[in-house]
C-alpha cells in the first residue's frame, strides 16, 4: 500500500521521515553526548574518591583539574590512576593497601593486617616514584613483629612478591605482602617496621592483629 505525501508536500507523513529530520537528529546527538558526559563524570568522580585518604566520599561538584605540573588535584588523580591500574595488573582482588611515596614521607600510612589463628593475612604496598630520579632495583625488608607480651612473629614468616622491583622515574609498583599464621601463634597485636633498602628515610610501620580461633 502506498502512503500519500502530506498536504503540504513534505515527507512528514512517512514512517522514516525522522531519519531525514535535522532537528530530530540534533536532539538524538545531544542525548548521546549527554550520556557520554555523565559516564565520563562518573569515571572522574571515582578517581577523585580513590585519591582521598579514606578512599570514599563523594567528589565535589565544582571539581576542576588544573593542568599545571604542581597542581594538587592533578597529583591526586595521577596517584589514583596508578593505584587503579596496579589493582588491575594484580588481578583486582586485593585491597588497596598502604602507599609509600618516594617524593616525600608526608601522609605516611601504616600497613594494617588481620588474621585468625591459624590463617593468612595479606595486603599490597604501593611504591610511587613521582620524581625524575631512577631508584633502580628496590627491595623491601621487614623486621620481626613483636607483641606486648613478648610473643614474636619472625620476619621469615612474611613473604613479599615480587621481592625486587624496578623504580624508574614517574613509575608505580605494587608489592604483595603475605603472612601465613600458624596454629602456634598467640592472639594479639604484633608490630614491626617495613624498610626500603634504597633510602633510610623510607619506611612504614606494620601492625598485625591476630584473633583467637572461633570456639
Amino acid at each position: 500500500m502506498t502512503r500519500p505525501f502530506a498536504d503540504d508536500g513534505t515527507l512528514g507523513d512517512l514512517p522514516w521521515a525522522s531519519v531525514f529530520d535535522p532537528a530530530a537528529n540534533a536532539r538524538a546527538l545531544s542525548a548521546i553526548q549527554a550520556e557520554g558526559f555523565r559516564a565520563a563524570s562518573q569515571i572522574v568522580d571515582r578517581f577523585v574518591r580513590l585519591a582521598r585518604p579514606d578512599g570514599g566520599g563523594a567528589a565535589s561538584p565544582d571539581f576542576s583539574v588544573d593542568a599545571s605540573p604542581g597542581s594538587p588535584d592533578l597529583e591526586q588523580l595521577t596517584r589514583a590512576w596508578w593505584s587503579v591500574a596496579g589493582q588491575f595488573l594484580l588481578g583486582g582482588g586485593r585491597p588497596r593497601g598502604a602507599e609509600l611515596d618516594f617524593a616525600g614521607t608526608d601522609g605516611r600510612q601504616g600497613i594494617a593486617l588481620e588474621s585468625s589463628v591459624p590463617g593468612c593475612a595479606e595486603t599490597v604496598v604501593w611504591l610511587h616514584n613521582r620524581t625524575d630520579k631512577d631508584f633502580g632495583s628496590i627491595r623491601l625488608r621487614c623486621s620481626d613483629l613483636l607483641a606486648h607480651g613478648g610473643s614474636v612473629i619472625e620476619s621469615r614468616e612474611l613473604a613479599l612478591e615480587p621481592d625486587t622491583v624496578e623504580m624508574p622515574p614517574r613509575s608505580s609498583r605494587g608489592i604483595a605482602v603475605t603472612i601465613h599464621v600458624t596454629e602456634n601463634a598467640k592472639p594479639g597485636v604484633y608490630r614491626g617496621t617495613l624498610l626500603v633498602d634504597a633510602d633510610e628515610n623510607l619506611w612504614l610501620p606494620v601492625a598485625l592483629t591476630l584473633r583467637a580461633p572461633a570456639p
